[in-house]
């Protein structure tokens, strides 16, 4: 299928909760793609035997489902921007949470399409900090497979996306 490097010093923990939550989102889109965003904190852990090395562990606590502006069973658009700063200076505010990854569903695959990835890159080369490093999960609306990705270094990666009861 896709050929795309690995990140192995990017780790997206999404919480049980998180993971049932997007399975609701994606089935109330249906036939369309859903969206939302997960929140959560990063921590930078030094690696072993290692000076100057680290890790960054994304750890997902909370999802919100979003209504794409778009209705597209092929692509989905968060253009209410107003809404998205609410929307984040609430998990900000109320649990010191920032925001991780934008989270979409397609209809036959959990990788990014032709349309994902020039939104990925000009998200990583916004100049906005909150979006240089910011993980884009896909889920496959068909068998639940869920994916990571981040646009690193002028590169699309993907990513380890571990669930965990936490």
């Amino acid at each position: 299928m896709y050929q795309l490097k690995v990140e192995k010093d990017i780790i997206l923990f999404v919480n049980l909760d998180v993971l049932d939550e997007i399975k609701r989102c994606v089935k109330k889109a249906y036939p369309n793609e859903a969206c939302g965003l997960i929140f959560g904190t990063i921590l930078e852990k030094k690696k072993l035997n290692s000076e100057n090395e680290y890790s960054y562990h994304y750890y997902g606590y909370k999802f919100e489902c979003i209504e794409s502006s778009r209705k597209s069973p092929v692509a989905f658009l968060m253009d209410d921007y107003n809404k998205l700063v609410e929307i984040s200076s609430k998990y900000s505010n109320d649990y010191n949470y920032q925001l991780l990854s934008i989270v979409h569903s397609h209809p036959g695959s959990a990788y990014p399409s032709g349309i994902d990835i020039p939104y990925m890159k000009s998200y990583y080369k916004s100049g906005i900090s909150k979006f240089k490093y910011l993980i884009w999960t896909i889920m496959d609306r068909n068998s639940e497979e869920l994916n990571g990705f981040i646009y690193i270094f002028d590169e699309l990666k993907q990513i380890s996306v571990k669930i965990r009861k936490f």
